[in-house]
């Protein structure tokens, strides 16, 4: 594996990550009984997926990640 590639890998690992903390936030900000169930099957799947590596992301800031978060 070439530096390069390295350092790609790196960058969206932690972009990822920084993607998991808002979720974890914004989901301890909702009272889990105010999720309804379709809701939270809906975000175990796009999790599921992210780790599958099927669905990837990637915002140009933390505007609008949250955004996206909320529209979830």
């Amino acid at each position: 594996m070439i530096k390069k590639e390295y350092k790609e890998i790196l960058r969206r690992q932690n972009k990822l990550e920084m993607e998991l903390e808002l979720i974890k936030k914004t989901v301890l900000a909702n009272d889990e009984s105010n999720i309804k169930p379709s809701v939270l099957k809906r975000w175990d799947r796009i999790s599921r997926d992210m780790d599958r590596g099927k669905v990837g992301r990637t915002f140009n800031s933390v505007q609008e990640a949250k955004k996206w978060l909320k529209n979830l």
